[in-house]
């Protein structure tokens, strides 16, 4: 019976290993090649209402569910559901804006944002909203994996 330690081959006769991420990488020529994403799971923070805003904090993971220590890259859409079965419609007042850790690019106004995290996994955001529109933050991690934030619904 062979062991679950030995190295693997591909169907076109790569070494296949498991990374320092957990993830799955090809070594050819003595080279590493990520076959499956090092970022596999993220948490999600949603702080207490203040002042009509919200800070938000965010945790990139490795599949072993230890912090990242490289940056990614993610995409952040607000859904108006937590199932992702409808967009919200406004946004908040101001929308999302990038806090002290990471960077922020909007695709759409209010919606759809692409976001860096620091070399330590780490995005710091702030939601503001001075109507009472709910919103969910959905992280979509380059798996293709979502992760979903709780309300962010102001009083």
């Amino acid at each position: 019976m062979a062991s679950i330690f030995q190295t693997l081959k591909s169907l076109v006769g790569r070494r296949l290993m498991l990374g320092k991420y957990g993830q799955l990488v090809a070594s050819p020529n003595g080279t590493d090649i990520d076959l499956t994403m090092k970022c596999a799971d993220a948490s999600i923070t949603v702080g207490a209402e203040v002042g009509d805003a919200r800070a938000i904090t965010i945790q990139l993971k490795d599949a072993n569910g230890a912090d990242i220590d490289y940056v990614e890259e993610v995409e952040l859409v607000l859904f108006l559901t937590a199932d992702r079965l409808a967009y919200v419609v406004t946004g908040g007042s101001t929308g999302i804006a990038i806090g002290t850790d990471g960077a922020l690019s909007t695709v759409v106004a209010k919606k759809r944002f692409y976001a860096t995290s620091e070399i330590d996994g780490d995005i710091d955001l702030t939601w503001t909203d001075t109507a009472t529109e709910a919103a969910f933050l959905g992280l979509k991690l380059p798996s293709g994996r979502w992760v979903m934030s709780s309300a962010l619904a102001n009083a």
